[in-house]
């Protein structure tokens, strides 16, 4: 994997050994498919209890192979080692019995995949699979760009959604260049842009938290009483930690690691606070509090 990888994500697979502090600062509309008014506010008043999972993607491939960006048409957007994709199939099953109603996902197309083993796993219906552009990697050309000084120039400040699907809309992306990607789930369904507001760039990594925890909210407001899992990056997972532990210092998150967020209505019907229902490790995510 490339140094500069985790230079740029602190929490996506550093060793144990590493201090929880070394993450505090950074090494470096769509269409909606559910109306929102059948989804904003209390949700559904039988639903007594709701589950948001926060998912960071599988193995890439340019972690498999550590000079895949020089050559890669598209460096930026690796996809899913083939350890990548076993690990995916692997994290959809634990969900079959948690009632998922949606699965969200980032657009990148790791998390595509990752997010296509989950809904082919839960034989999810057509709309009930959604993409989130708000939920992307962390947009600073550091990260995205890394060993490609020759595609810096031409990118330059030029805003991510002119050249994410080398001038494609998502939509004409699926049937080109994520095709032979998605086709490797056997998915029969395709996934439905619902938020398509794309993240400023470049942008720094206190920007990106800001826009992870924003969307998560959001998400948890218009699909009130769902049973939901958004499949996206690493510093996604210490966002949605720290919105409900600020305390917390995350210093790791696995590959298909994931955040579970619960609450419950109360005697009158209002909905209880969220709450994070793991602990340190026990879902893939570590993270420790200062001494």
């Amino acid at each position: 994997m490339r140094s500069l990888v985790g230079w740029c994500c602190p929490c996506l697979d550093v060793a144990d050994t590493v201090a929880p502090q070394s993450v505090l600062e950074p090494l470096v509309n769509g269409r909606h498919v559910v109306t929102r008014s059948a989804n904003s506010g209390e949700g559904p008043i039988e639903v007594l209890e709701q589950n948001v999972y926060c998912m960071r993607h599988g193995h890439r491939q340019d972690e498999e192979e550590d000079v895949w960006h020089i050559s890669a048409a598209r460096p930026w957007d690796p996809p899913l080692s083939a350890k990548g994709r076993q690990q995916a199939r692997e994290a959809a099953t634990q969900f079959k019995s948690k009632n998922i109603d949606y699965v969200f996902t980032s657009p990148f197309v790791r998390c595509l995949q990752t997010s296509a083993e989950i809904v082919d796993e839960l034989g999810l219906e057509q709309g009930r699979w959604l993409v989130l552009w708000p939920m992307a990697e962390l947009c600073d050309p550091r990260l995205l760009l890394a060993g490609r000084d020759d595609l810096r120039g031409i990118l330059s400040k030029r805003p991510i959604r002119e050249w994410m699907w080398n001038g494609q809309t998502f939509e004409q992306a699926l049937s080109d260049l994520l095709a032979p990607e998605l086709a490797l789930s056997g998915v029969r369904i395709r996934p439905e842009m619902w938020n398509d507001t794309t993240p400023i760039y470049p942008e720094k990594i206190e920007q990106a938290l800001k826009r992870y925890e924003r969307q998560i909210r959001l998400v948890c407001k218009e699909f009130a009483g769902r049973n939901v899992i958004i499949v996206t990056h690493g510093e996604a997972l210490r966002a949605a930690v720290n919105m409900y532990d600020a305390r917390a210092a995350v210093y790791e998150v696995k590959h298909t690691g994931h955040v579970p967020l619960h609450r419950e209505r109360d005697s009158s019907g209002a909905w209880d606070q969220w709450s994070l229902c793991c602990t340190s490790g026990q879902t893939g995510v570590y993270w420790s509090y200062a001494t």
